[in-house]
């Protein structure tokens, strides 16, 4: 059984933001032995056309993100807790918020929103 107490304290990183630009957010939630993984960042479409495309792109950085967020707090934690972490994949969904969108011009700016859950074994 993991260190829930170690892990929680490495996946606090609220005073060390995933990326100082604020253009992407990347925050790691654990509540009893479920750790969220949750990725957001800006993204801004020219046409409907374009949102699928970009859509398809954000998915893919959400996930190699996440996959290296993982593999750091697998780190972090073997080296703090002195064993190995490990998790099973739960599962993710992914969520498009608009946010700006005029009549007059066709650019639309939407956060999108991904959230991967592991259970800590």
């Amino acid at each position: 059984m993991a260190d829930l107490k170690t892990l929680h304290q490495l996946c606090d990183n609220f005073y060390n933001p995933y990326d100082q630009s604020g253009t992407i957010s990347v925050k790691t939630v654990l509540a009893n032995d479920v750790l969220t993984v949750k990725y957001m960042t800006i993204v801004y479409f020219a046409s409907d056309h374009a949102m699928r495309t970009q859509v398809t792109q954000a998915n893919e950085q959400a996930m190699q993100i996440i996959d290296s967020t993982i593999s750091d707090l697998k780190s972090k934690y073997r080296e703090n807790a002195g064993e190995t972490l490990r998790v099973e994949d739960l599962g993710g969904k992914d969520d498009i918020e608009l946010v700006s969108m005029a009549p007059t011009t066709p650019r639309k700016v939407a956060y999108y929103r991904y959230n991967r859950t592991y259970k800590v074994e």
